[in-house]
């Protein structure tokens, strides 16, 4: 499982470094167009939605797991249970990093003292029960990695699952950028709806972990029978 582990770093790292260089670029432009000013800009955008924009990111980076990289790791002699469980090191050691970048960007604005702290709190994470997010992280993770089995087995469905599931970021991508306009969020919480609101985090997460260990399960029985292609 080690040596799994270890083949599957060398992917690993450079993929982490590209999301580590978009936060920097994003928070460099924040900086130096005026965003913790008050500025609205697309820098403004790209870092009140970042915590999605990364599970996206995250997103394609399982489905690479279980496609080009199983094969390659299966192909050099990897076993089937060592690939299972060296993938599972590999979600871990994508979820902490990004669970850090994105507490790291979560608290810059208000260490700052940027304007308008209603626009980042709720974007950023704020209220969500702790660890929610690097959970979340690996489960993005074993969905790129269902989507991509499904692809070695069928095109047709493994593409309709991955559009249905990039669709399905881009729309939550879109209403973070709409709420951040309209200032809906804090009236979702301090309003009339914040009973349901405040429980609706810990709803999702009952759902989610349904979700985590049913896609484990598949994960599993599918790597261990799995055929090289």
């Amino acid at each position: 499982m080690v040596k799994t582990a270890r083949f599957l770093g060398q992917f690993w790292w450079p993929n982490l470094a590209a999301i580590v260089c978009f936060a920097a670029i994003v928070v460099v432009g924040c900086y130096a167009t005026g965003v913790p000013q008050g500025a609205h800009n697309l820098f403004g955008s790209y870092y009140s939605a970042f915590p999605l924009m990364e599970l996206f990111i995250l997103y394609f980076y399982g489905f690479a797991l279980c496609t080009n990289n199983m094969n390659l790791a299966l192909s050099f002699g990897a076993k089937r249970r060592d690939f299972f469980w060296g993938m599972q090191a590999v979600m871990v050691l994508y979820a902490a990093p990004c669970w850090l970048i994105q507490a790291l960007m979560s608290a810059l604005p208000r260490m700052g003292g940027w304007t308008e702290m209603n626009r980042w709190g709720w974007a950023m994470g704020e209220g969500l029960p702790v660890g929610i997010y690097p959970f979340l992280c690996v489960l993005v993770l074993i969905l790129g990695c269902l989507s991509g089995l499904v692809m070695a087995r069928s095109r047709a469905w493994g593409t309709v699952l991955s559009v249905a599931a990039v669709l399905l970021m881009i729309v939550l991508c879109a209403a973070l950028f709409i709420l951040a306009d309209i200032g809906l969020w804090e009236f979702l919480v301090n309003g009339e709806y914040s009973g349901l609101w405040t429980r609706l985090p810990y709803l999702l997460t009952g759902v989610a972990v349904l979700v985590f260990l049913a896609g484990e399960g598949v994960l599993w029985k599918t790597v261990k029978g799995y055929g090289v292609r």
